[in-house]
């Protein structure tokens, strides 16, 4: 047991320490504890709150605080000191959480008092710790199969896949670019007021324009807002999917804001409606491909004129329907990549995407090029036919596929 003179020697070095010596109010707190528990008095909030602070037998510890809070910030006054000018203490004076009983005890006690309390627990419980053990073990393994499931449903990708190392590989930023519609604003006398129109033959700030000019309207303009079909929005999951798994950061730009000089700053990858590509409709002048928007039409037509072939499509509906999909990998104007996926419905675009990003489906067309040309070219034109109900597709048919020169 510690002598009275030994005890009264670790009060006044705690007390003239620098973390008590500049605050009176909490030496005096320190020394009235170390007292009270001296003479063997069992403290209370309520009994502290009376006499040292003052309070009247009103007190509500409830409602009121005051001891606990100067309780909490006399430990931590403690810890900090026994971290800096007490470091070399044999005994440290402990105030027990939850009591207000300041006792000395022995650097070893005061360490090892935990330990002996966890081997005392194991002992006393091992089956019931045990059992916890084995329970929260399952639930870890649980947890760890479904997500190593849901782990399998990303798209993981080797930066080496020939379709799309450019854009894994890249050493300029990767541009994902979105089709928007063309809107336009203008004033309707019908409903005597402003109206947001979308024409089947405006799809450019071109073609607007020409239309402004036939019908002289001056009140219509460009609207502010962009609008994102279907094949756009659900195209991009797979895109960035393949992209994040590669460490790659894509930006993501809208189709009507492309310029030409954008063209050459990025690796690109465009996808969306045919009646959406703007300025990069112009860069499928280096493929085999020509489109027309009203009716639905794509004519190849190879350096051999002779095997010129044109495909429709029909209108969209809410039935059956089939679709024609552009998948047409380019050289851009600054040896960069440009890749364009574009259909004419909804259906088209966001199933080629998956198709050339899902594993299987991809290594099928990468061997079509192999048989083709021994290898898979790194520029090359694909046309597609999908079919499907709606937006769901249920069979998918590459109809061209060719190399395209990178000169």
């Amino acid at each position: 047991m510690l002598s009275e003179p030994i005890k009264k020697k670790l009060l006044e070095k705690i007390l003239s320490s620098s973390e008590f010596s500049g605050s009176k109010n909490y030496a005096s707190y320190l020394l009235y504890l170390v007292e009270a528990s001296d003479n063997g008095k069992n403290l209370k909030e309520t009994s502290i709150a009376i006499e040292f602070f003052g309070k009247d037998a009103s007190f509500n510890p409830a409602e009121d605080t005051l001891v606990r809070t100067h309780t909490y910030t006399l430990r931590k006054k403690l810890q900090n000191y026994y971290y800096n000018e007490g470091k070399d203490d044999k005994y440290h004076l402990n105030i027990p959480k939850g009591h207000y009983d300041a006792t000395f005890v022995p650097v070893s006690e005061n360490l090892y008092r935990t330990k002996r309390l966890i081997v005392w627990l194991a002992k006393k419980y091992y089956i019931p710790i045990l059992g916890v053990l084995c329970i929260i073990l399952t639930i870890l393994w649980i947890h760890d199969r479904s997500l190593s499931k849901k782990l399998q449903s990303y798209q993981f990708i080797e930066k080496s896949d020939p379709i799309w190392k450019e854009y894994l590989q890249s050493n300029l930023p990767v541009l994902v670019v979105a089709g928007d519609h063309f809107f336009f604003d203008m004033y309707s006398e019908k409903f005597q007021s402003v109206v947001c129109v979308r024409h089947g033959k405006v799809n450019s700030l071109e073609e607007f324009e020409a239309i402004k000019r036939q019908y002289s309207d001056a009140s219509a303009k460009p609207t502010d807002e962009p609008y994102f079909p279907y094949h756009s929005v659900w195209s991009l999951p797979p895109i960035f999917s393949i992209l994040f798994a590669a460490d790659q950061k894509p930006l993501l730009r809208k189709s009507s804001s492309i310029t030409p000089q954008t063209l050459s700053e990025y690796n690109i990858i465009y996808v969306g409606s045919i009646k959406t590509l703007y300025t990069l409709k112009h860069t499928l002048s280096k493929s085999h491909f020509r489109y027309e928007i009203l009716p639905h039409k794509i004519t190849y037509s190879p350096s051999d004129t002779s095997r010129v072939q044109t495909f429709t499509t029909s209108l969209h509906s809410s039935g059956p329907n089939e679709d024609l999909i552009l998948a047409v990998k380019l050289p851009g104007p600054a040896k960069n990549s440009i890749f364009i996926i574009a259909s004419y419905h909804s259906l088209g675009a966001p199933e080629v995407v998956s198709y050339l990003t899902q594993s299987s489906t991809r290594e099928a067309v990468e061997q079509k090029f192999i048989e083709k040309y021994h290898k898979v070219p790194k520029y090359f034109e694909i046309l597609f036919r999908v079919t499907g109900i709606d937006k769901t597709a249920y069979s998918t048919e590459m109809l061209i596929y060719n190399e395209i020169p990178a000169d």
